[in-house]
């Protein structure tokens, strides 16, 4: 634990080493009230499930007003090809073949182990702009010199939205170099009461959604829905391992424990859609839900029933038919598979990461090489999916999400 002393800003920084030194009365200070994925059951939940390689770190900042940011960090072993094109990820693995820890470095890293598509800047929203610049501009400082105290050359800054980047741009840019991450995708499905996603479709793509739902009847397989899934946890990690381990974008690797976790301490803010054939479980959505979201979050396939039960579209439309049962409008369908998300009538919006290592030298090849190693998302071909494309992308833009669409079909 260390304490440091800013005499400009008056502001104190400390470093703790698990969530409950932080508290939930920080945590709730610094970030938004009902989202789940920001919330502190879910980092709480995340560090109890003791993912292999990650050490947790927690910044607390305090002034004379109290606590006025918490920022999670964590230390992880990472491969600089996590998103890289499939050329260059060829010639890695090969090198690999000799040199087994060619372009893996341990990193530092704002944000957490999981997926949740957002950063985990938690700076008090309440903040005039010049402030939460200066806060930002110390809590910077202080995570390059923690990086360094740990021995790590290494800094990244994960998942910062198109929401968030014109706030924290100018601010990082003076030390870190911005790159896109993965893309997340969002789905509108109607005005609740109003319309339904079925009913929006063209004829085309109704007739293929009621085929592939024929298909996982026919199959024998059946769906259920449950907060009580942690019973379950044995069954769904080696379905959730045949989706990672096909997966091009590989960042972190869940254990059991994360799946038994989330129950327990998110309660009804957490269920899985789960796929029966039999006493067989063949498929599985994890989702967790707020005042205002659902996100599914993970996805486990047993591979040898996919195709029999068309289970990758079948779990996006039972995740479609639990959000219009929730009465809500729009559903974050999450990162990568963006061809078939979009073949569904999902848009696409861009994630960034801020990048730096403390080496001059090597900074200055992380900024001409960034672009290659850390590739925009490609945008899927846009189809026409609805007949009322207009109404659909105004209700979304409605909504803040930044969105972009590739060339028509």
């Amino acid at each position: 634990m260390v304490a440091l002393k800013n005499p400009q800003a008056a502001l104190e920084l400390r470093w703790v080493s698990t969530i409950r030194e932080v508290g939930r009365t920080a945590w709730n200070t610094c970030f938004p009230h009902g989202d789940v994925m920001q919330s502190y059951e879910l980092h709480e939940a995340i560090e109890a499930a003791r993912l292999a390689d990650v050490e947790f770190h927690y910044l607390i900042a305090r002034d004379v007003r109290g606590v006025v940011a918490v920022v999670p960090c964590f230390r992880f072993r990472l491969s600089l090809t996590v998103v890289a094109p499939a050329g260059i990820t060829r010639v890695v693995s090969a090198i690999r073949k000799v040199f087994p820890s060619f372009l893996y470095l341990h990193a530092f890293v704002v944000g957490t182990p999981i997926a949740i598509c957002k950063d985990l800047l938690g700076l008090r929203h309440d903040l005039p702009a010049a402030e939460r610049d200066a806060l930002l501009r110390a809590i910077r400082g202080e995570v390059v010199a923690r990086a360094k105290a740990l021995k790590l050359g290494f800094i990244i800054i994960k998942e910062l939205t198109t929401q968030l980047l014109p706030q924290v741009k100018d601010v990082l840019t003076e030390q870190f170099a911005l790159f896109e991450s993965p893309a997340t995708t969002y789905l509108y499905l109607g005005e609740p009461g109003r319309t339904t996603y079925a009913g929006r479709l063209r004829k085309k793509y109704r007739s293929l959604m009621t085929s592939r739902r024929a298909k996982l009847a026919e199959a024998g397989m059946r769906w259920e829905v449950t907060h009580d899934f942690a019973r379950h946890a044995a069954a769904m990690h080696p379905l959730y391992l045949q989706v990672l381990n096909r997966s091009k974008i590989r960042f972190e690797t869940l254990s059991v424990e994360f799946f038994a976790e989330l129950p327990a301490r998110l309660g009804d803010n957490a269920r899985a859609l789960l796929c029966w054939k039999g006493d067989q479980l063949v498929a599985f959505e994890l989702v967790l839900q707020d005042e205002q979201w659902t996100h599914p979050i993970y996805l486990g396939i047993d591979y040898g029933h996919r195709d029999v039960g068309a289970l990758y579209f079948n779990s996006i439309y039972q995740i479609i038919e639990l959000v219009e049962a929730q009465g809500r409008s729009v559903v974050q369908l999450g990162q990568t598979s963006y061809p078939v998300k979009a073949s569904i009538g999902a848009v696409v919006d861009r994630l960034y990461v801020a990048l730096h290592h403390r080496q001059p030298l090597v900074n200055a090849l992380l900024r001409r090489i960034g672009p290659v190693m850390f590739p925009p998302t490609e945008l899927p071909r846009s189809q026409r999916v609805f007949r009322d494309m207009k109404e659909n992308d105004d209700a979304l833009a409605a909504r803040g999400i930044h969105f972009e669409r590739g060339a028509a079909e």
